[in-house]
Order: C-alpha cells, then sequence, then structure tokens
C-alpha cells in the first residue's frame, strides 16, 4: 500500500491514473486535506486504506434463506457531466457482501 501526501492539488487525478495504471494500491492525500485532519477526516482515510488492503469496513446479518443461497449485490449507476456519461459498477465479492469489485467507464 502506498501513501501519498500531495503539495499540489493539481496532481492528484495524475498519480491516482498512474497508480491505477500499475494496479499499486494507493492512498493519496492532498496536504490541504492532510492540514484540517480532524477525527472525521483521519478515520474516514484509515478505512480506505483498510479497505483497499482487504480489510472489511462492516458486516451485516442475513436471514437464514437469504445466508444458505449464494447471493451477489450488484450496482450500477449512470451520470452525466457536459458531454460525458459515467457508468459506475459494483459488486460483491465473498458471502459476507463486504468485500467488492467496482469500475468506471466513461
Amino acid at each position: 500500500m502506498l501513501v501519498m501526501v500531495l503539495g499540489n492539488e493539481s496532481l492528484y487525478d495524475k498519480h491516482k491514473q498512474l497508480y491505477k495504471l500499475y494496479q499499486i494500491p494507493s492512498q493519496v492525500v492532498t496536504a490541504k486535506k492532510g492540514a484540517r485532519c480532524n477525527l472525521s477526516v483521519g478515520s474516514n482515510i484509515l478505512k480506505q486504506i483498510n479497505s483497499k488492503c482487504g480489510g472489511n469496513l462492516f458486516y451485516l446479518k442475513f436471514p437464514e434463506k437469504m445466508a444458505s443461497q449464494r447471493t451477489m449485490l450488484i450496482g450500477i449507476d449512470v451520470c452525466h457531466s457536459g458531454g460525458k456519461s459515467i457508468v459506475g459498477f459494483a459488486a460483491s465479492t465473498n458471502k459476507e457482501m463486504s468485500q467488492y469489485y467496482s469500475d468506471y467507464i466513461v
């Protein structure tokens, strides 16, 4: 896991694209966000790091009927921004539905 603190916010997108291209798990934090880091911001950053390292953020208890069957939770959404449309996709990858695969298409 690579944790990067950026002083220049304009480089954020370039860093994220580079780490995604080389499949490097990363958490990029801008210096501005880090400077106003309070308990809420800090815990959210740690949750994101935990999730990217394969940790669970939550556990759900399902009804017995559902727990005994193979179930996958899938979410798809589209938003339109200017002339572009962005499709987001997420699907659960484990029995507890606490781990997800996600991607987007522009």
